[in-house]
């Protein structure tokens, strides 16, 4: 399946061109996508992680960082400034791409700490949202901020929240309906591929290993429940279990390859990402190279699973994602002996 382009004119280029522990996922302001017209100087109060903030029932011009800049791209916010967000560059159509590509950037890649506040000054925002971790506010001088435009923080406590922290994002930025369209395909698409393998691959183990997690050699991320890759196959009602050594770890952690026999010798299925052309990060690499690796089970068996857009982040992304593990999982051994 392919997502296709709605032809929709970017207002992101053009503003451009004149100038992430998550409290709760829970549905925000009345007001957001509901097709009225609201007035320019209209307000409503939007439940966000740092409290109940006042912001325009039809922001203008927003400033995004992290999670919430390609959300917003995809539902044609009124974006006049992003933060730089590459690590989804893979995940977005031509059009979506250029967009982002035209907006000016007030932030290297992933680096809000270096937050240029000149730059977002510069950009004359009526709404700044933070899809960054709580942990990362800190980092950021709030006030200086708010002095510019009401400040709306949501970020991720597991790679899995993508799911409602887009609505809260496309709900701020009073583009529900946009954001709606692509959330309907995806529920459609999982649930056609949750069926079509139930009775084949519902009772096997699963287990996904990160592709991109900056490991040092000689170690991996092994990716439980909610993670990067695995959130994906949740909704396919495929079994991921295991849990991280630390609680606070929550979805993954970092193990020593010496230790891969005792942490994945016992899975039927073994996921992780790959590029979106195919091929396989430098760190994956280096694990598969790996005769520790070779000797799995789940290796030996031939039952590997590459996804490509794996850390997608939005129901028109996911789209790819599960277009990717659709092709994939007929080929597993596993899946032709049950």
């Amino acid at each position: 399946m392919r997502v296709e382009g709605r032809g929709r004119l970017r207002r992101a280029a053009v503003f451009g061109a004149t100038a992430v522990l998550a409290v709760g996922l829970v549905g925000c302001g009345s007001d957001g996508g509901s097709g009225e017209e609201p007035a320019a100087d209209a307000t409503r109060t939007f439940e966000a992680q740092n409290g109940p903030i006042e912001i325009p029932s039809d922001p203008q011009r927003i400033v995004a960082c992290g999670y919430a800049v390609l959300p917003l791209l995809q539902a044609d916010a009124n974006l006049a400034a992003a933060c730089e967000w590459t690590r989804e560059l893979d995940n977005m159509d031509a059009e979506t791409k250029a967009a982002y590509e035209a907006l000016p950037k007030v932030a290297p890649d992933g680096a809000v700490s270096e937050l240029d506040y000149e730059a977002v000054a510069a950009a004359a925002p009526d709404l700044i949202i933070m899809g960054v971790p709580a942990r990362v506010q800190s980092q950021l001088d709030t006030a200086k901020l708010e002095a510019l435009a009401p400040v709306v923080f949501l970020g991720l406590t597991n790679p899995g929240d993508w799911r409602g922290l887009g609505e809260q994002y496309a709900d701020a930025a009073n583009v529900s309906d946009a954001y709606g369209e692509y959330k309907e395909q995806y529920e459609a698409r999982a649930a056609e591929i949750a069926g079509k393998y139930r009775g084949t691959l519902g009772n096997l183990t699963f287990a996904g290993v990160c592709n991109v997690c900056g490991t040092e050699p000689g170690e991996f991320f092994r990716e439980y429940t909610s993670s990067y890759t695995t959130n994906l196959f949740e909704d396919l009602d495929l079994q991921f279990p295991g849990q991280p050594a630390n609680p606070e770890d929550v979805h993954g952690e970092y193990l020593s390859v010496e230790e891969i026999g005792r942490n994945l010798g016992n899975v039927d299925v073994i996921v992780y990402g790959v590029e979106a052309d195919g091929s396989v990060s430098p760190e994956l690499q280096e694990l598969m190279a790996s005769p520790l690796w070779q000797s799995l089970p789940a290796v030996q068996a031939g039952n590997l699973v590459p996804v490509k857009h794996s850390h997608a982040a939005t129901y028109e992304t996911a789209l790819l994602a599960l277009d990717s593990i659709d092709e994939a999982l007929p080929a597993l051994p596993a899946n032709r002996q049950q």
